[in-house]
């Protein structure tokens, strides 16, 4: 199926690479306009549609979409079509190893078509829920209520916004700093963080500073000390999160002539786990959403309206950071709609489940992407300068100590990584907890060209940061 699929990727068109090696400049160039036409398409409106919403949301943020833009899907389609490909490769039904450049190439390749189709599925979805093939739903533009093609013509615009996004990845991933996605992403948290602090400090309704100037007394003061919990719990989040990064595990491999042992970071797979997760889960809360609403009296209908239930107490609560005496309301005084739980248990139960779907993404990526103790410990044994401290080389070995350590902490950091998450969305953090865990690992990625740049084009502002010219 992958091979087949793979097939029609030559229909269309692709980025080429470069033909010589791109200086850094080239490469802050291209990354630069990438973004430029990223936040541009981000604040088009597509034609048609009424409004755009300024709220955000978890999908949203982790999958750098924009409602009623041409960001509407964002890298949506990318990552469910690589979501949905490793379930079927990892649970057997599509029997593809990724053991070779040329298979990953093909999975790619296979995966990129697979969005596209996606993108088409989605686009139409939107259309037919904000405008109609009425063209009278919620979100129509005046000028176009009525108009049987307003609908066609809004998925047009999506699906060509999501052809861009695709293309911009490729270009930013052989051009640019990092890929596309990993750009978007970040660019996506980055303007979610700053954009909803500004808001919380100076929106003139619940902003903290006009609620000073006011002078409403000791009222506004609460206000405005419960309002800056999202601030406080973002920069400890950034921090910590920071820290976590840093750690490494050794691994009792050592290469031989060489004192140091081999380590990993902690956070072996990154945040590949957590964005699986995380979209995962918000795709279960929103099917229970629609399966809590079915009538009815008879049997089929209430085990329908269960399992809605259930989707929905194992999805993320919905968090509006820009009001959170509400959402304190809701944690502490709410209840869920049919069973009646409590919110905050909700909440608790959300992040359990966050940290063992996380877990469970882990192994399944790693086992599918030759990331597993076992694939490692298959391509350490072509280097016989790698050896098990205390031993002398045997390959039986190498494995078993390989796996030991390897495939336990993908377990462990994709549980925690989960954890940590579920916790900060509890938290209310800006831009989310996994926005802002994907966003620190993209950044640390790109740290050494930055610094780099900053030591050529800025060597003054080097100085200050502690670099050496």
């Amino acid at each position: 199926m992958i091979e087949t699929l793979a097939k029609f990727y030559r229909y269309f068109p692709s980025i080429p690479s470069p033909k010589v090696a791109l200086s850094l400049k080239d490469k802050i160039f291209w990354t630069t306009l990438v973004l430029i036409v990223y936040f541009l398409m981000m604040h088009t409106t597509v034609i048609g549609v009424k409004h755009v919403s300024a709220q955000v949301d978890i999908l949203s943020i982790i999958v750098a979409s924009r409602a009623g833009t041409l960001l509407t899907l964002g890298i949506g389609p990318i990552i469910i079509a690589s979501l949905l490909l490793q379930l079927l490769i990892g649970g057997g039904v599509i029997k593809y190893k990724l053991d070779t450049p040329e298979k990953k190439k093909r999975f790619a390749e296979a995966q990129i078509v697979v969005a596209v189709l996606l993108a088409l599925v989605q686009a139409y979805v939107y259309a037919a829920t904000a405008i109609g093939p009425t063209a009278t739903g919620p979100q129509v533009s005046p000028a176009f209520i009525g108009n049987p093609i307003t609908m066609h013509l809004v998925a047009f615009q999506i699906v060509l916004g999501a052809l861009f996004v695709i293309y911009l990845d490729q270009i930013s991933t052989k051009y640019g700093l990092t890929s596309g996605i990993s750009l978007f992403i970040a660019a996506g948290v980055s303007y979610a963080i700053i954009s909803g602090a500004l808001y919380l400090l100076f929106s003139e309704d619940l902003g903290i500073l006009p609620k000073f100037i006011s002078g409403g007394g000791i009222e506004a003061l609460q206000l405005a000390i419960v309002q800056i919990i999202p601030l406080i719990t973002t920069i400890l989040a950034i921090y910590a999160i920071t820290w976590i990064q840093s750690i490494r595990v050794s691994i009792p491999l050592a290469i031989m002539g060489q004192d140091k042992k081999i380590e990993l970071p902690f956070f072996y797979l990154t945040t590949i786990p957590v964005i699986f997760a995380s979209i995962f889960l918000i795709m279960l809360y929103q099917l229970g959403l629609t399966l809590i609403q079915i009538p009815g009296d008879d049997a089929l209908s209430q085990a329908l309206r269960v399992i809605g239930e259930i989707f929905y107490i194992i999805g993320p609560l919905p968090i509006n950071h820009f009001n959170i005496p509400a959402y304190i309301n809701l944690v502490f005084s709410g209840k869920t709609p049919i069973l009646g739980i409590p919110e905050w248990l909700h909440l608790i139960i959300h992040i359990i489940v966050l940290g063992l779907a996380s877990m469970a993404f882990g192994v399944l990526w790693a086992e599918t992407m030759g990331q597993d103790g076992k694939s490692l410990a298959q391509q350490l044994k072509q280097y016989p300068q790698v050896q098990v401290q205390g031993y002398r080389r045997d390959p039986r070995i190498l494995e078993r100590k390989v796996v030991e350590y390897v495939d336990p902490l993908i377990k462990l950091s994709s549980l925690i990584i989960g954890l940590i998450a579920g916790v900060g969305d509890a938290f209310a953090i800006l831009g989310s907890g996994t926005g802002v865990l994907l966003t620190i690992s993209i950044y640390e990625r790109m740290l050494p060209q930055i610094r780099e740049a900053i030591k050529i084009y800025a060597p003054q502002l080097a100085v200050l940061l502690g670099e050496k010219p």
